[in-house]
């Protein structure tokens, strides 16, 4: 079903927003993995609320866009969607979900790419590795020699489009054929044991990916093509959205971190060992983390300045068992403020905005960050609608943590998301 084809008042409206048997790797959504993706029939659902509210809508912003899939059903609803991240290979991952490709190049350029990835053309190859600090802990010998030689064969593609796809599956690859354990964003080494028996097929793994990338394209394609503008996506820190047009959306939709990377979701982790195999400088690839909200380390304490009650009490209450844990809350909801009063200069006024958060836990204080975010965005102008909540079951998130770093000593972590909806009302000056 082509949403955009469907009047924005007719649009359905979820009555279980947790779709927990939804196939969430439909057409381009199945390009690359990446943590805490929000699934396409949320995304789906969440914008067609919005423009129930406001059918004349026709652009919409993604400022913490990730692998883009915001955008994604932004163009498939005929809107013109914009995006922006500080993660280069989320960035990546965005442009190929959201660029349609002709489907005879494409069908012609990946069989030709596939026809030459066999293990005689790989045996007869006598190409140089490429080094980087660490390679040889993440990955044996005979697989950087294979990820290389499929990498030389991904470089001579004529179409650039074609060769993003390919980037992608190798960096999908990457990550399945290191020695990191599966199913983990962290970095984390197979043990030895497991590792002496870990022998993966390179060149199947990525024929595989890239076939399976090439089908979703396909589906998805025309849909794309519906999209009111093509679908923008810029490099920048939401905190000042230097790269996105002032006063031009009239929706936006998105899901931020849920807290700095290094005690939440790391996102730079994940992405590291791609990026340098995709040829980023060690500084780019290996700071993602530092970049993101709550990354820089707050130098001194002013939580009153954080126009929220919520953030004081909580910095207070986290302060008294830890003050140094404390300013790190501090400095990811002081981020996070920041963020929130640049996206509001990108907005026109009536603009229609929907926030998917989870409540964290630190130090067994509860941190309500849709409380939060209300309080900071009432004081810019804008008037909460709704606060919908929805069960997180597919999401790679531990069920428990460990609050006090203390053995035995559990407590929960997020098992819901909060979708808060808000007005703005602010006006052009």
């Amino acid at each position: 079903m082509v949403l955009m084809l469907t009047p924005p008042s007719l649009l359905a409206q979820p009555e279980n927003w947790d779709f927990r048997d939804a196939d969430t790797k439909e057409g381009t959504h199945v390009i690359h993995s990446y943590p805490a993706m929000m699934i396409p029939q949320f995304a789906r659902g969440l914008i067609a609320r919005l423009r129930h509210q406001k059918p004349e809508a026709q652009s919409l912003l993604d400022p913490f866009c990730g692998a883009g899939t915001v955008l994604v059903e932004a163009a498939r609803q005929g809107l013109a969607p914009w995006g922006n991240d500080l993660n280069p290979l989320a960035l990546r991952i965005a442009r190929v979900r959201t660029t349609p490709v002709d489907a005879d190049v494409l069908g012609s350029e990946i069989a030709h790419l596939l026809d030459s990835l066999t293990p005689a053309h790989l045996f007869a190859w006598d190409g140089k590795v490429p080094e980087f600090a660490g390679r040889d802990f993440w990955f044996k010998a005979e697989i950087s020699r294979a990820l290389t030689f499929i990498q030389e064969k991904i470089a001579v593609l004529l179409n650039p489009d074609v060769r993003a796809l390919a980037e992608m599956a190798f960096s999908e690859t990457v990550r399945l054929v290191s020695n990191t354990r599966n199913g983990e964003f962290k970095l984390y080494r197979i043990p030895t044991d497991k590792l002496d028996r870990f022998h993966p097929d390179v060149l199947h793994t990525f024929q595989q990916i890239l076939t399976r990338y090439q089908a979703g394209l396909q589906a998805f394609d025309a849909e794309l093509r519906v999209a009111a503008a093509p679908t923008r996506i810029v490099y920048g820190d939401t905190c000042n959205l230097t790269n996105v047009p002032n006063r031009f959306f009239d929706l936006m939709v998105t899901s931020p971190p849920y807290g700095d990377s290094r005690t939440t979701v790391a996102y730079g982790q994940f992405s590291r060992l791609s990026l340098e195999w995709l040829g980023l400088p060690p500084d780019e690839a290996r700071t993602v983390d530092r970049q993101l909200l709550g990354g820089r380390f707050p130098v001194e304490s002013t939580p009153a300045t954080i126009p929220s009650a919520a953030v004081q009490s909580g910095v207070a209450a986290i302060a008294e068992q830890d003050p140094v844990r404390a300013r790190e809350v501090e400095g990811f909801y002081r981020d996070l403020d920041r963020a929130i009063g640049s996206i509001t200069q990108k907005l026109k006024p009536g603009a229609m905005c929907a926030w998917v958060v989870a409540n964290r836990t630190v130090k067994r204080v509860e941190l309500a960050t849709n409380t939060i975010i209300a309080e900071l965005s009432s004081a810019r102008g804008y008037e909460l609608v709704e606060d919908l909540t929805r069960n997180i079951p597919n999401k790679r998130m531990p069920l428990a943590n460990s609050p006090s770093n203390v053995p035995g000593d559990i407590g929960a972590t997020m098992t819901q998301e909060h979708m808060l909806i808000l007005r703005y009302h602010g006006s052009l000056a």
